[in-house]
């Protein structure tokens, strides 16, 4: 069911419609952070048809690094409510699993992206 709304709004989540704290160098830094071979969560069976991705919780539990198999990363807000691509998201981590909540068009949905290896 993920997928399909990544393929319906491909930039749901990319981080480049949110906004940042601090300059994009910063968000670079961050990104870079996140090592896709020692990535602390795995995205669940079905959730991304064509890519590997994996994802990091930064130290200070305020950003969840997406990285992907090829290099490409980008961050998002963690624990926190955003808005992102005229959805409000919320990202949060349930025993050991990565879940995001989506509302649009005041429509609320619950999506486990990942769980810890």
């Amino acid at each position: 069911m993920l997928a399909a709304v990544l393929v319906v709004h491909p930039n749901a989540l990319h981080a480049s419609s949110i906004k940042a704290a601090g300059n994009i160098k910063d968000e670079f830094e961050r990104a870079q952070a996140c090592d896709y071979f020692e990535a602390e969560f795995i995205s669940d069976v079905g959730v991304y048809t064509d890519e590997k991705v994996r994802y990091c919780i930064s130290s200070d539990q305020k950003e969840l690094i997406y990285v992907m198999a090829m290099g490409t990363s980008w961050v998002v807000p963690f624990n926190r409510q955003y808005r992102a691509d005229g959805f409000v998201n919320y990202v949060t981590l349930e025993d050991d699993r990565l879940v995001l909540y989506q509302k649009e068009n005041g429509v609320v949905t619950r999506k486990v992206l990942g769980r810890r290896r």
